[in-house]
């Protein structure tokens, strides 16, 4: 089975609340809404900030699919998503930088950020309607 450890992974639910992994490990999981999943191929997608891509709760079961190439069709589907997402939120990124002062851009760039939003001045005399 194929693995890509840092979101997505292909696994084959056996019985109730068993499945075997990418590595052919038998393990345990369990989902957010306390059933079993029927029999099948899945594709397994954790949060970006889960380090310890565990079968439980915090595992996204996309399923179930009856073939093994389904669930890989699947999986290319989600890759083409997520690059879709990652490259316009870059261009957004691009963006705001071409509108970011010189030194807003060096310092995102200096710590790895995205250089922060103008802010508005501040007024000297409170406004009074």
């Amino acid at each position: 089975m194929d693995a890509d450890y840092d979101i997505f992974e292909i696994v084959a639910v056996i019985r109730d609340y068993w499945l075997v992994d990418s590595e052919s490990y038998q393990r345990k999981y369990c989902t957010n809404h306390g059933q079993s999943l029927a029999p099948g191929y899945y594709v397994v997608n954790w949060p970006e900030h889960i380090r310890a891509r565990r079968f439980n709760d915090h595992a996204e079961f996309h399923g179930p699919f009856k073939l093994r190439k389904e669930a890989r069709a699947a999986l290319e589907r989600m890759h083409k998503e997520r690059a879709l997402v990652l490259t316009r939120s870059s261009e957004v990124s691009s963006f705001a930088a071409l509108n970011a002062t010189p030194m807003e851009v060096k310092k995102g760039c200096s710590q790895r950020l995205k250089p922060a939003k103008p802010q508005m001045p501040k007024l000297s005399k409170p406004f009074a309607a």
